[in-house]
């Protein structure tokens, strides 16, 4: 936390500038965002029927955001906490393993509908770059992985432990080769192709609740957009939906797929640039990122240290 004071300081700064009834509604829908974002676990864990609710889950995601920072692992760190606060709460480890899984899959899934709206914007107004059609290339990556597992783990689990026991030791092999600890522990490929077994048959079983799901993490990112859009009016800045979407959609798009922990400086960064090269002036562009980050990265990171305690991990 103190390497990332200077961050946090500038990301926040802009939260005084602005017109303070815009700030306080951009905070407020911060507030129900996460509230919304919580949710899609109680419904995913729903679908592999583990109980759960939504107070309970809020401190878990704020404490992950907290966890994947100090603990940069591809947002494992963070998964995992929703897993050990599950089973310390009597619930199955394996359908926790499951439920977090579906939940992921759903946000990924509900993005991906904003992020093409982003990219044919974009893409209309000749301001699509390289590095976004790689980023969006990456994305696609995952999806198509986490889809072609889920299918595995429903039709060929044993061929998906296979795989997964190939990408272990391979990946464990190099590790060694660089004189690293194995990255990947003995029964990761058994684990994990549990739990995606786990999640195809709930999906499977329970299409409903899995449209919940996604209906869930579409109205997260909605109201994600909503906060992002107070904040433009809270800086005297008018802008259309099409910009407005395409800038938090490469912005949320580098947050998942960057190298470094929660994108941090990345999304930044790319955010301002998508709009200033949209027509918003780079100052007022720089200023709205910042705050939209403070508000929806570093604040809710801060209290989810706070709250970590809260949480029942080992």
């Amino acid at each position: 936390m103190i390497s990332h004071l200077t961050e946090i300081e500038k990301a926040a700064l802009p939260l005084i500038q602005g017109q303070p009834e815009w700030i306080l509604l951009a905070a407020l829908l911060q507030v129900l965002y996460y509230a919304v974002f919580a949710a899609i676990f109680k419904s995913a864990f729903y679908t592999v029927d583990i109980k759960s609710k939504v107070r309970d889950l809020i401190p878990v995601t704020l404490g992950a955001l907290f966890v994947n920072v100090v603990a940069p692992t591809w947002g494992m760190a963070g998964a995992a906490l929703y897993v050990d606060d599950a089973s310390h709460r009597g619930e199955s480890p394996a359908r926790a393993a499951a439920g977090t899984l579906l939940a992921q899959t759903a946000d990924f899934s509900a993005f991906a509908l904003i992020l093409a709206g982003g990219i044919a914007y974009l893409s209309t107004q000749n301001r699509l770059q390289n590095y976004e059609i790689a980023g969006t290339v990456v994305l696609v990556a995952i999806l198509c992985s986490l889809a072609f597992t889920l299918i595995l783990g429903q039709w060929h689990p044993i061929l998906l432990m296979k795989l997964l026991g190939f990408l272990q030791s391979g990946i464990n092999r190099l590790a060694k080769k660089v004189h690293r600890n194995a990255f990947f522990p003995d029964g990761w490929a058994a684990r994990n192709a549990a739990d995606f077994s786990n999640a195809a048959e709930a999906i499977e079983a329970h299409p409903e609740k899995l449209a919940l799901t996604l209906g869930l993490a579409l109205a997260a990112h909605l109201i994600n957009i909503s906060s992002l859009y107070a904040l433009f009016l809270a800086f005297h800045q008018q802008i259309e939906f099409g910009p407005l979407v395409s800038g938090y959609a490469m912005g949320i798009l580098f947050w998942n797929i960057s190298p470094v922990p929660q994108g941090i400086g990345v999304v930044e960064g790319v955010m301002a640039l998508v709009y200033t090269s949209l027509g918003i002036h780079g100052f007022i562009a720089a200023l709205i990122v910042l705050a939209f980050r403070a508000l929806n990265f570093w604040l809710p990171m801060l209290l989810g240290f706070i709250l970590l305690r809260k949480v029942k991990i080992d």
